[in-house]
């Protein structure tokens, strides 16, 4: 049997939405620890988390984002997002990976590696 990939697609914007990002962070940790390969990657309104952080840094979040980070969980964050919200040199600096300026993450290309997606 072919080893389990999961990608968590999150979406959701931590100012509205917070509680859906915060469980992205945390299932992301709940299928590595099971042993699954998973990655999160940051679309749509998510990509301000990083932004959000570094505001915050007492946000419930950031225990979970800092390990992400050192563990290279975060594996992409949408450049085109990240223009729109006008944070693009804050994710650089976060060393999170951007997709290139007009595009978002690739579903497909997740599928054609072998993840299953999951959205948030």
């Amino acid at each position: 049997m072919a080893a389990q990939k999961v990608a968590v697609v999150a979406l959701a914007d931590p100012s509205t939405d917070h509680v859906r990002l915060f469980h992205a962070f945390v299932f992301v940790f709940e299928l590595k620890d099971s042993g699954i390969d998973t990655g999160l990657f940051l679309d749509g309104s998510a990509v301000k988390i990083i932004d959000e952080i570094e505001k915050n840094p007492s946000d419930a979040i950031k225990p979970l984002y800092d390990r992400a980070i050192k563990e290279g969980m975060i594996k992409k964050a949408c450049g085109f997002c990240a223009n729109a919200f006008h944070i693009k040199n804050k994710i650089i600096q976060s060393k999170v990976s951007l997709t290139a300026d007009n595009d978002h993450v690739s579903m497909s290309g997740l599928v054609k590696d072998g993840y299953q997606i999951i959205t948030i």
